[in-house]
């Protein structure tokens, strides 16, 4: 099954090293999904009162639910990256080698739109913005319809993110794992924190400030004691805090809490934004976190089984 092939890629890469926060929007415009969900695959998108979501008892199909009604399919085949603009859902098709789709909300004119490899894919007003594994991880945006491909960044480019201050931010891994920043336009790129020698993931934006975990464990030839804590950066003052001082993966930031996986037990908390106030939110061992307003969804992977996905009310 192609979804194990995808999974030990992302795994991979964060063992180098599971949408955010909730869109209040600066964005002079609409974005397709929060950047946690999209840190952590898409496979969870929220739009007024419908959800789109994979469907993992449908080959991780996208269907969609309005109100908390029964599920409607949308397309088939396993799908990432969901995101919505518009009278528009756009995903990347795993069973096309990753390429990029886009369907009307009711599933009608499912149209292949680019044909690249892509990951970490969000959309934002009348452009794409992914990571190109045609291209060596390089940074593309290209319009909503096909037209117009234009690299961005250069480099082995991780957990992209299109954040409401304007700005995309993500991990550059040609610079010692460093958080970057560029417009849209791929201008003034900017690293965040150029004295900190830490190997950035997970990253997630909320209200002027960078989430992400470090997964360094050494730095300059001393064993650093903070392996995979979970780590703020306030873009106004330029300041570095840690915020979770235990291992934690999948973060994903949504309506002023963290949600994250915690390496130590394997299970799912929240807290607050100073790391306080720590709750169990599912005590199964649950890998990309998305959330909606009422839920959290994260996949499940127990040994010589199938993955699903589980879904936590959380009102």
């Amino acid at each position: 099954m192609k979804i194990k092939l995808f999974l030990a890629t992302i795994l991979g890469c964060v063992m180098l090293s599971g949408c955010g926060s909730k869109v209040e929007s600066k964005l002079q415009g609409e974005i397709g999904n929060n950047d946690g969900n999209i840190t952590n695959i898409g496979s969870v998108c929220q739009k007024g009162d419908t959800i789109y979501y994979q469907n993992f008892e449908d080959k991780f199909s996208i269907y969609k639910s309005v109100n908390g009604g029964e599920g409607q399919k949308l397309n088939s085949g396993t799908s990432y990256f969901i995101n919505v603009v518009g009278d528009y859902v756009y995903y990347v098709h795993e069973d096309s080698d990753f390429h990029i789709y886009k369907m009307k909300t009711d599933g009608s004119e499912n149209t292949e739109i680019v044909d690249k490899s892509a990951y970490y894919m969000t959309v934002y007003n009348d452009y794409i913005y992914f990571v190109n594994y045609d291209d060596n991880q390089a940074l593309y945006k290209v319009k909503t319809d096909g037209s117009e491909l234009k690299k961005l960044v250069d480099t082995i480019c991780y957990y992209p993110i299109v954040a409401d201050d304007g700005y995309i931010y993500y991990i550059d891994y040609k610079n010692g794992g460093k958080v970057t920043r560029i417009t849209p336009n791929g201008d003034l790129m900017e690293v965040m924190d150029d004295k900190n020698p830490i190997t950035a993931a997970y990253l997630n934006y909320n209200d002027g400030k960078l989430y992400y975990t470090n997964a360094v464990t050494e730095s300059e030839g001393s064993k650093a004691d903070y392996q995979n804590f979970l780590f703020c950066y306030d873009i106004e003052k330029k300041t570095t805090s840690t915020v979770i001082e235990s291992p934690c993966a999948d973060i994903n930031i949504y309506d002023g809490r963290i949600y994250y996986n915690n390496l130590e037990d394997s299970k799912v908390y929240s807290c607050n934004l100073k790391g306080e106030d720590k709750k169990l939110i599912c005590d199964e061992n649950g890998m990309f976190i998305n959330l909606t307003d009422e839920s959290l969804y994260c996949y499940i992977k127990e040994l010589n089984k199938e993955p699903y996905i589980k879904k936590v009310d959380l009102k």
